[in-house]
């Protein structure tokens, strides 16, 4: 997948997606989810501009690591649990290792 695409998938249909997830689970929300935040935009930059554009090089090498944690907190998840993964997810550790 291109960095292009993945700009795509991550942002745009999610929610359509969400929706479908939750009409096949009977109306249930009750599952977990692991969520990657875009941040805001800064000054004036319009949100949908903020959301479509390209990753600069900073972001790209942000999105690396991140896809890595989430690759771990999903493996821990389905060996360890949800506790144990969101504990992993939210850690010090964690996020200290993405400055």
């Amino acid at each position: 997948m291109r960095m292009q695409d993945a700009n795509f998938f991550l942002f745009f249909p999610s929610s359509s997606r969400m929706r479908s997830i939750i009409d096949s689970l009977k109306g249930s929300r009750d599952f977990p989810r692991l969520r990657i935040g875009i941040g805001r935009p800064q000054g004036r930059m319009d949100t949908i501009n903020y959301v479509l554009r390209p990753f600069n090089k900073q972001e790209r090498e942000e999105l690396e690591f991140t896809f890595q944690q989430g690759i771990e907190a999903v493996r821990i998840l389905t060996l360890e649990g949800f506790d144990k993964s969101a504990t992993y997810v939210n850690s010090a550790k964690a996020i200290e290792q993405l400055g």
